[in-house]
Formats: C-alpha cells, sequence, structure tokens
C-alpha cells in the first residue's frame, strides 16, 4: 500500500512538473512562434500586393482614373443624400414644413 502510494505522490508530482513547465515555457514560446510566422506572412503578403498593385496601375492607368471617378461620383452621392437628408431635419427643428415630393 505504502508502495502505491508514493507512486501516486510521484506522479502527481510529475504531473505538477509537466503542466507548469507547459504553460511557463512551451505554451509561450509557442504563441511566440505562430505570431512570427504570422507577422512575416502578413509582411510578405503585403509586399507582393503592392507590387501586383504597382504593376497594374503601371499596365492599366485608366483603370485606376476610371476606378478614382467612380469612386468619386459615388462618394458626392453619399454627400447629396446625407446633405438632403440633414436639410430635412433642419426644417424639422425650424418647426416649418420640409420639402418633400411625397403627398400627404
Amino acid at each position: 500500500m505504502n508502495r502505491v502510494r508514493e507512486d501516486v505522490s510521484a506522479l502527481r508530482d510529475d504531473i505538477r512538473h509537466l503542466i507548469s513547465h507547459t504553460t511557463r515555457q512551451t505554451l509561450p514560446n509557442g504563441a511566440r512562434e505562430l505570431a512570427g510566422q504570422a507577422k512575416q506572412q502578413i509582411a510578405s503578403r503585403g509586399s507582393y500586393a503592392a507590387t501586383q498593385l504597382r504593376d497594374l496601375g503601371a499596365r492599366h492607368p485608366a483603370g485606376f482614373i476610371g476606378g478614382a471617378v467612380v469612386i468619386g461620383l459615388l462618394a458626392a452621392g453619399a454627400y447629396a443624400m446625407t446633405h438632403k437628408h440633414n436639410g430635412h431635419q433642419s426644417a424639422m427643428l425650424k418647426g416649418t414644413e420640409p420639402e418633400t415630393d411625397i403627398p400627404c
């Protein structure tokens, strides 16, 4: 019976040591390694994307100009809609009836 208690006690000590080592060294080192790999992958993908974008711009400058025009038109439309909506709110705050195209 004493031999079993000693074995169980030794097993508990070994498990404590294993858990302590795992939580203090193995997991943090693995996390650091994983984070380093992710950072390296992001950097390499970013440089690849930048290179591809520069190459695309050199080959098709009209596409970029057209894209910029489309984005500008979308932004202007969004601004116009927001400005019209804000004008509607200010008319309501002043107590006047806002101009609407929908008959009441």
